[in-house]
């Protein structure tokens, strides 16, 4: 299946929690889960590919063109790494997708995709911090990235990021 196809695919199927239009392919501070419905159900695995980044926040002005995480508050992504994950055909979390545990002025971005890596230029010019941190999930946010391949995003903030 070429990569548009999967995609349409991969982003069309439903979650089998019930929730109106909940999608069967997420990522969060847990990780990617994959729980689609019974009659949608991929018949193999699909390969998917993860592309994370750093996400380094210190203290400056924001400038134009440059992302901002909050007032007073600027960040720069920093390439992690890019596994590929095979998610599907039984539903759970797959294996290294959990995000990397952030520290007082690092946090991390985590984009799920098909086809084309993700590079920094797809990435968003601003994420919000939590204004809460909880140790199960990591205060981890869902994030838009534009990239017409990108399946789902989660933004895992610094976990004191008052001090950067």
């Amino acid at each position: 299946m070429d990569t548009g196809k999967l995609t349409s695919y991969l982003s069309r199927l439903k979650s089998t929690s019930g929730s109106y239009g909940s999608k069967a392919l997420k990522i969060d501070g847990s990780g990617l889960s994959f729980a689609p419905e019974t009659t949608e159900r991929p018949c193999a695995a699909v390969e998917v590919t993860l592309s994370r980044f750093w996400v380094d926040v210190s203290h400056g002005r924001t400038m134009p063109g440059r992302p901002s995480p909050s007032p007073g508050k600027e960040f720069v992504y920093v390439f992690m790494d890019r596994p590929v994950l095979t998610v599907g055909p039984a539903d759970g979390i797959v294996g290294g997708s959990v995000p990397p545990q952030s520290s007082a002025c690092r946090g991390s971005l985590s984009v799920v995709h098909t086809g084309p890596d993700i590079t920094e230029s797809d990435l968003p010019n601003d994420l919000q911090i939590a204004t809460s941190y909880t140790e199960a999930g990591r205060g981890a946010l869902d994030v838009t990235v534009k990239a017409p391949r990108v399946l789902a995003a989660t933004f895992v903030p610094p976990s004191t990021p008052g001090g950067c």
